[in-house]
């Protein structure tokens, strides 16, 4: 199952104070046994925040109306849709 499907189930009441060693090493395993679906994902988030930085820089400069205008908002909306898909 994907990183997804687990937080759709979490519970933070599963978390409880740790008062045991035996209670801090399931909570370490929990984290350790999907850590690196999450460094994964941030990965993936941090490509998708680094694009749309990318588009505001650009929209900046073209004109409202302008063909380029358009062809920058065409673009713009082809990739949100596809990061719709993707998450």
């Amino acid at each position: 199952s994907t990183l997804i499907e687990k937080w759709s189930n979490f519970s933070i009441r599963k978390y409880v104070t740790i008062i045991s060693l035996e209670q801090r090493q399931r909570y370490k395993d929990d984290f350790n046994a999907d850590y690196e679906e999450y460094q994964n994902l941030h990965s993936h988030i941090d490509k998708i925040k680094e694009n749309f930085r990318q588009f505001h820089e650009q929209w900046k400069s073209l004109t409202a109306g302008s063909e380029a205008h358009q062809v920058k908002k065409d673009k713009t909306m082809k990739t949100v849709l596809q990061h719709n898909i993707i998450l």
